[in-house]
């Protein structure tokens, strides 16, 4: 996991760099009399979770609150609407939680999701441009809880989705992107995550 999570941001890093350094014009793409940018992002922030778990029949409300860093590799189209393919990377989020009679479980939840984004503005503005989002895609989750020395886990691959509401600053190239995001995760009886996060587009 490790290695990949480097990789990915090892391309997206140098992407950049490789589309034509320092003096680079941005030269949009006409494809069907639409103009594209391709982009690259890198973002990151935090995420409060709710995870309905449920142990020795028993459910419960579990609160996880960890930090995510996204990658996405995007194209913007006629400036109004963007497409991205999205890596996001979620640190280890764990807390002690009574099921019953069991006291004192140790609940962790360690997730990877690759999501489908599209992004559309709403109105037109110049300097600071409000969007919303819908995505959808996999998420790969591994749940754990631990009681009494004895660990219960399970890896899963499972559906996602997720709706996102945001803030565009364009600077020339670049452009930062403050968003606040709801994301759903078909894992155990349902996992509830609501992020913020902030990041930086460059179109190339």
């Amino acid at each position: 996991m490790k290695k990949f999570i480097a990789t990915s941001m090892a391309v997206l890093l140098a992407t950049p760099a490789l589309a034509g350094g320092y003096n680079y014009e941005q030269q949009p793409t006409d494809l069907l009399g639409w103009s594209i940018l391709p982009y690259v992002a890198l973002r990151g922030g935090a995420t409060y979770g709710n995870l309905h778990y449920k142990l020795d029949n028993v459910k419960e409300d579990v609160s996880l609150n960890s930090y995510q860093i996204r990658t996405a590799l995007g194209l913007t189209m006629e400036d109004a609407a963007r497409f991205e393919i999205e890596g996001s990377f979620f640190t280890k989020a764990s807390k002690n939680q009574d099921f019953g009679e069991l006291r004192d479980v140790d609940v962790s939840v360690k997730n990877i999701e690759l999501m489908a984004n599209t992004y559309m503005n709403i109105g037109q503005f110049k300097y600071v441009q409000p969007f919303a989002g819908l995505g959808a895609g996999l998420a790969f989750v591994d749940t754990a809880a631990r009681v009494a020395g004895i660990k219960h886990s399970k890896d899963s691959t499972k559906f996602s989705a997720m709706g996102t509401l945001g803030l565009s600053m364009p600077f020339g190239c670049f452009a930062v992107d403050v968003a606040a995001r709801y994301n759903y995760v078909d894992v155990a009886s349902g996992m509830h995550n609501f992020s913020g996060d902030i990041g930086v587009r460059y179109m190339f």
